[in-house]
């Protein structure tokens, strides 16, 4: 083989099935690639991961409960303080998950970005707590 020719991308093994690759005929072994993570260990992502998750679902949970207080009749306040613990909890979750997919963005902007609109959320809750005195 010369040093530029590729390698077939399928092998068969034998000429009684030509058309099954040698990896999907019964009895081959299949040599698995263990998982391979960056950042730390697979179990510990995955716990990160479902913690995220977890951390959403909540948030989520939690906005819906202040929405359903604030159409029960809970006021303007009550409103504001749902869109602020959105802004607090949510929103920087949701941002810290679509920035660090997007490979343009620097992670010092994306810390920027979601720490702003965590600050937005602090100053929206702490106006309603002391826009009610």
């Amino acid at each position: 083989m010369s040093p530029r020719a590729r390698p077939p991308v399928l092998e068969f093994a034998s000429a009684s099935e030509p058309w099954l690759p040698a990896w999907l005929r019964f009895g081959s072994t299949i040599e698995s690639t263990p998982l391979s993570t960056v950042g730390g260990s697979p179990t510990v992502i995955t716990l990160v991961f479902l913690s995220l998750v977890l951390a959403t679902l909540l948030s989520v949970y939690l906005a819906l409960r202040l929405y359903g207080g604030y159409r029960a009749g809970g006021g303007r306040a009550m409103l504001l303080l749902g869109v602020g613990l959105v802004l607090l909890t949510t929103v920087p979750l949701l941002l810290r998950l679509a920035l660090s997919n997007v490979g343009s963005v620097a992670v010092v902007w994306q810390e920027t970005i979601v720490t702003a609109c965590q600050l937005v959320g602090l100053v929206v809750i702490l106006g309603v707590i002391h826009g009610r005195r």
